[in-house]
């Protein structure tokens, strides 16, 4: 399918800046009073929109025969889940991405660093569960596609996929009704965080790290959704069997026992379509959506 092509209008709506200051970006005019955040942005949309920006600003030294996707990940010492999950979509990325011949560059970010270097020679980011400083510091360094995972950015140049959290929950509401505790490991990413948090009233959503603090005191005797596999088995020497749902990237896990529910969160749907809209971004073929939830 051919996509209308872009015009300067198109990309100063999108920006929300004037004509002109496209104009001016676009052919790199000296002597005008444009922030560096405008004209990066400017950029960015120019080249998402596949207008032709100057060569100088393109993430390329020199023709490529395939294309170099970063993913871009950080781990923190309190989650374990979610690290054991960061790894498994890392792998499984780079295995697709290898299949057709794709370069991956993995790039951990540390949120304790002043800086980002940028990474030279890639063509597609993705990103997952940055924290909103540390991607905002990362995006403006490039002017490619960028996709992020389990993240919640205002910002509708970036392609977005995360976990459907209520459709999780609500077949959990189909197992244990409404009396039930979610244990959800801590995220980076504050935009997602706070949407598990909202999912259900406050009292009955539990940070991991709060209740190991706790000594698990305040969880005994309930119902518990475990968000993850490894927090899972974690609770299972605590919580009764019976009284526990483990939201597992493990489609059929016989390490739980047969009494424990399982909700299969499928990461796998979420790294193939995670490497089909990075494709098609590079490829500009036609117009997908830009946030999608799954599990």
């Amino acid at each position: 399918m051919n996509e209308k092509k872009a015009t300067v209008r198109d990309i100063a709506q999108k920006a929300g800046v004037s004509v002109a200051t496209v104009s001016y970006v676009l052919n790199d005019k000296k002597g005008t009073k444009i922030s560096d955040a405008t004209r990066k942005k400017v950029l960015q949309i120019a080249n998402l929109l596949n207008y032709s920006i100057p060569e100088k600003y393109k993430n390329i030294d020199t023709k490529k025969s395939t294309y170099s996707i970063g993913i871009m990940y950080s781990f923190k010492h309190d989650t374990p889940s979610r690290n054991i999950e960061i790894m498994q979509l890392i792998n499984l990325l780079a295995e697709r991405f290898g299949r057709i011949n794709f370069n991956c560059q993995l790039i951990p970010i540390s949120n304790t660093s002043e800086s980002i270097a940028p990474v030279s020679g890639l063509d597609g980011i993705i990103a997952i569960d940055l924290s909103e400083q540390e991607f905002k510091r990362m995006s403006g360094l490039y002017f490619i596609p960028i996709l992020c995972l389990d993240m919640m950015i205002n910002d509708f140049l970036f392609y977005q996929i995360h976990t459907d959290i209520e459709g999780i929950l609500e077949k959990a509401k189909n197992i244990f009704g409404d009396d039930f505790y979610l244990v959800t490991d801590r995220y980076c990413n504050e935009g997602f965080q706070k949407y598990i948090l909202e999912a259900m009233p406050k009292e009955r959503v539990l940070l991991f790290s709060d209740v190991e603090k706790n000594n698990f005191e305040d969880i005994k005797g309930k119902k518990i959704v475990a968000l993850g596999q490894a927090l899972g088995v974690i609770l299972l020497h605590i919580i009764n069997s019976e009284n526990l749902i483990i939201v597992s990237s493990k489609e059929s896990p016989i390490c739980y026992g047969e009494k424990v529910h399982v909700i299969y969160n499928d990461i796998e749907k979420k790294s193939n379509l995670a490497m089909n809209i990075i494709m098609n971004a590079l490829e500009k073929k036609f117009d997908v959506k830009h946030e999608y939830k799954i599990f």
